[in-house]
């Protein structure tokens, strides 16, 4: 009798041991069709994608817009030399600022300038060291 105990704690160990190995072999082939199942919805999605891209693209060239415009009777024609005006560059306009005038300084402009004042003093300080 005493034999036998170590023989059940023994078949006890090995059946536990056999149901966890099955768990996780289930386990694996749930996962694997989770993946598959994801990997495809994936694929459709890029083909959609892909086929969304195309769609666009045709609508965006320029002899589809044409038809349209011929099929819808526009009148949209591209101006003729005559119509076209060149207006010559423009200097940038640079408008003198009064004493009356005030500048409205916000927190980041503050913060910005008080770093930038910081910095150059700290510059200063490490040219006079050397």
């Amino acid at each position: 009798m005493r034999g036998s105990g170590k023989i059940l704690i023994l078949i006890a160990t090995l059946t536990c041991s056999m149901l966890f190995y099955v768990h996780l072999q289930v386990s694996s082939v749930l996962v694997s069709f989770d993946i598959q199942k994801s990997s495809r919805a994936f694929a459709e999605k890029q083909e959609l994608l892909r086929r969304f891209q195309f769609k666009v693209d045709q609508l965006r060239a320029p002899r589809l817009l044409e038809e349209k415009m011929k099929r819808h009777d526009m009148g949209l024609a591209l101006p003729n030399k005559i119509q076209v005006v060149e207006v010559p560059p423009v200097s940038e306009l640079v408008i003198p600022a009064t004493s009356e005038q005030k500048v409205a300084r916000t927190f980041s402009s503050e913060v910005t300038s008080f770093l930038g004042r910081w910095i150059q003093t700290a510059q200063a300080k490490t040219d006079l060291s050397s």
